[in-house]
């Protein structure tokens, strides 16, 4: 249940990035906005990691380069809800986000990618996906 509890509380603080940094992006740039929003994000897990940590930075050298990638992925998230939000509420921007995301896990769990467990897709995930993306044509109805 606290997993549960801090995930939906995590939901709740994405909900809040599109228009904070689409009024930081108003003041300094789009591109500019990711950038500052990534650096206070890395001074706050630097702060994190100094008090917190229990890892090894330095293995880092030993890692293949596709685990680089969450950083290039987080930065594109940011500035495609950045973008997004403004136009079609924060609400459109992240059900569509979501829905990206829900997809993108289904095709994860049914590949088995990165050594996680099959899941297979079957008509409950098909429905489940259907559901939502009906909600989002709901959500985006004007």
């Amino acid at each position: 249940m606290y997993y549960i509890a801090l995930v939906v509380f995590a939901g709740c603080v994405v909900a809040l990035q599109p228009p904070i940094n689409a009024a930081l992006g108003r003041t300094v740039g789009l591109l500019e906005s990711g950038l500052v929003s990534f650096a206070v994000g890395t001074i706050f897990l630097a702060a994190a990691v100094l008090l917190l940590g229990r890892g090894s930075l330095l293995r880092v050298v030993e890692i293949p380069a596709w685990q680089l990638s969450g950083g290039v992925l987080g930065a594109f998230m940011v500035v495609a809800t950045t973008m997004a939000a403004p136009r079609i509420g924060v609400l459109s921007t992240l059900v569509a986000m979501i829905f990206g995301n829900l997809v993108m896990a289904a095709i994860i769990d049914h590949k088995g990618w990165f050594g996680l467990n099959v899941i297979v897709f079957d008509w409950r995930r098909l429905l489940g996906l259907a559901l939502v993306l009906a909600g989002i044509a709901l959500v985006m109805r004007r």
